[in-house]
């Protein structure tokens, strides 16, 4: 059975035009990516994708120095077996995920990768929530229709529909994920990246536009 999600408020707003309906085939290639990139993935994790791309590394950049602070100790850790270094994210891709190994090896600096932080934080399109839990509706239609089998599906469904009435729309990744994965990744939006590929390769290792093209094409 499927279910959607509906709040009090969003109720309020379900006259929607046609032009702002939700793309079918869209939802279904950032799914692909996703699941190509992260098999075991579920809909905690494809809501997480799709959120981020909405609203950007916003909430990490309250605090500048907490932020780096944060980086610079995620970047002592040494459980990098994530291997995906570029992401684009949800269906729009305004965003990317940017591995941390790449700074980790130099070829992005510490402080080009905070200083994309904060530019990107104020680029997200950040809906409003009744506007959020609608457009999520129409990709939740989509994701229950397309893949059904994904794991957990109908408890992450449950979940996801209490934080939403509670207003709260940031996620966390699945437990699963996170075990199976250790991502390790900062949120940056495609202007950055795409000024950082125009950038001057140094040294002997590939620039970020060489990794890009290196990246296999889902």
């Amino acid at each position: 059975m499927r279910i959607k999600i509906i709040s009090t408020t969003a109720l309020l707003f379900c006259t929607m035009s046609v032009n702002a309906q939700i793309s079918r085939e869209l939802v279904q290639n950032y799914i692909d990516l996703e699941l190509a990139n992260y098999p075991q993935a579920t809909l905690i994790d494809l809501y997480k994708n799709y959120f981020q791309d909405a609203f950007g590394p916003g909430h990490l950049m309250n605090d500048t120095n907490a932020a780096k602070d944060y980086l610079v100790k995620e970047l002592a850790e040494t459980d990098y077996c994530d291997t995906i270094l570029f992401q684009p994210l949800g269906i729009h891709r305004d965003f990317y995920r940017i591995n941390l190994s790449l700074v980790k090896n130099g070829t992005i600096a510490l402080d080009t990768l905070l200083n994309g932080m904060k530019e990107s934080s104020v680029l997200a399109r950040k809906p409003e929530l009744s506007d959020w839990i609608i457009e999520w509706n129409q990709v939740l239609d989509i994701i229950q229709a397309y893949k059904p089998e994904i794991p957990n599906l109908q408890e992450d469904i449950q979940t996801i529909h209490r934080n939403l009435e509670k207003g709260i729309v940031v996620s966390h990744h699945s437990r699963q994920f996170t075990e199976t994965y250790r991502p390790h990744y900062r949120i940056i939006h495609k202007s950055v990246v795409e000024r950082w590929m125009t950038s001057e390769r140094k040294g002997d290792r590939p620039g970020i536009q060489e990794l890009i093209r290196l990246e296999p094409e889902k």
